[in-house]
């Protein structure tokens, strides 16, 4: 982003990263009870600040597993929880 350094910038990555990556642990309850509704609030709001971020990997992740979600699609969106936390353990230490 413009209005950030580069040391800025990849602190609020770091930041963002761990947050997700704490969401995402947080939501592992919501897949063993099908809780469809706040996976696909998860899917949808990762989907519209991963870009922000400049992930655009979490953006279509988060938009497939919002629209799994509305499928009630259970074992896709643990294949897509598996590539996320994938993901984000990778960019752990940015």
């Amino acid at each position: 982003m413009d209005d950030f350094d580069d040391d800025e910038w990849a602190e609020m990555q770091e930041m963002y990263i761990n947050f997700t990556f704490k969401e995402l642990k947080n939501l592992k309850k919501d897949l063993r009870i099908e809780n469809m509704e706040a996976l696909q609030t998860f899917g949808h709001n990762t989907k519209g600040s991963g870009g922000m971020y400049g992930f655009d990997e979490i953006t279509r992740l988060g938009a497939e597993i919002e629209s799994l979600a509305k499928e009630s699609e259970l074992d896709g969106i643990v294949k897509l929880f598996q590539n996320l936390e994938t993901f984000l353990n990778s960019k752990i230490e940015l």
